[in-house]
């Protein structure tokens, strides 16, 4: 299932834990065999060629859409929607090149805000894969259902976006593959991911050090109705992931992730954008890339199914 997770409060029903079944033989970007462990707790694997992070074995597809077929999963988005509407806005001004009249998909669009904020403030024309409920909240017509097993049509957008959902998917590769063909030849692709650079976990492990208090583990086991990240994304890893699929990237800097930021979110925000342009250390909690499609338009649009 594609789409951005919210955390379930605890009062959510009980679902037993996940059954971890599903093993990765091969790396989903490089196809290479050879992993180390990173993490016993977490299952979390890195493909020795080409360091991409994952999760193996890992819960099924059926098992974690079961853990977010709570009715009240997005009660917690919409309690918390006009600090959201602060982010998205700050995300719009990342994006304020694409232009007005654009059009643009949001996979895994959530309720809906971020495409209505563009549709508003740009003049978008916007499209999306969601949940009934962002239908409902913003008036926003969304395909229902995962981006990959729809019919979408290809070489049509300026910009596909991305927040938050390329660590859920299945396939990273895939998923980045189905971009491309949804682009028109020098469309954006605007993807923010958990940021996983080692340069992040030295400042945790330092900051705790300097508190006196136990270093956190660095990834966290996968558990029903709680964040469930099949993949752990460095800077390096998605650049290259994104070159060899027909992509050049223009800019890779902090996603302001933050539900209600504040003046001391977006200082902290302004401060590590620019250590990472000074040094290119990452120490955000999150990755921002913006890439164009160099692909060549060979045929006219048309449905593709990208399963």
């Amino acid at each position: 299932m594609l789409g951005r997770r919210p955390v379930l409060s605890s009062s959510g029903p009980v679902t037993p834990s996940f059954a971890f079944d599903e093993e990765i033989a091969a790396c989903d970007l490089c196809g290479g065999r050879d992993f180390a462990i990173l993490s016993s707790a977490a299952n979390v694997r890195a493909c020795v060629r080409c360091g991409y992070r994952f999760v193996s074995p890992r819960p099924s597809q059926a098992q974690i859409a079961a853990s977010y077929s709570d009715p009240s999963f997005y009660s917690g988005w919409i309690d918390d929607d006009a600090g959201r509407q602060r982010m998205w806005s700050r995300r719009l001004d990342l994006l304020h090149r694409v232009g007005a009249g654009a059009r643009v998909i949001d996979i895994g669009a959530g309720i809906g805000t971020f495409l209505a904020m563009g549709r508003d403030r740009y003049g978008w024309q916007v499209a999306g894969t969601a949940v009934q409920l962002a239908r409902d909240r913003h008036g926003v017509d969304l395909m229902l259902g995962d981006a990959e097993s729809l019919e979408l049509p290809e070489h049509a957008f300026d910009l596909v976006t991305l927040w938050h959902v390329l660590e859920h998917v299945p396939s990273p590769a895939r998923t980045l593959s189905l971009c491309r063909r949804l682009l028109r030849k020098e469309g954006l692709l605007a993807i923010a991911v958990p940021n996983s650079d080692d340069a992040r976990g030295w400042l945790i492990r330092t900051k705790a050090n300097l508190r006196g208090k136990p270093v956190p583990e660095r990834y966290e086991p996968l558990r029903p109705h709680s964040e469930v990240h099949l993949s752990n994304f460095t800077s390096r890893v998605l650049v290259n992931a994104l070159r060899q699929r027909g992509f050049r990237v223009e800019r890779v800097t902090l996603d302001n992730q933050y539900a209600n930021p504040t003046i001391r979110t977006d200082t902290l925000v302004r401060s590590y954008r620019l250590i990472r342009n000074l040094t290119g250390l990452n120490f955000g909690q999150a990755t921002f890339v913006l890439a164009r499609s160099i692909i060549d338009e060979q045929s006219p649009v048309r449905a593709v199914n990208a399963s």
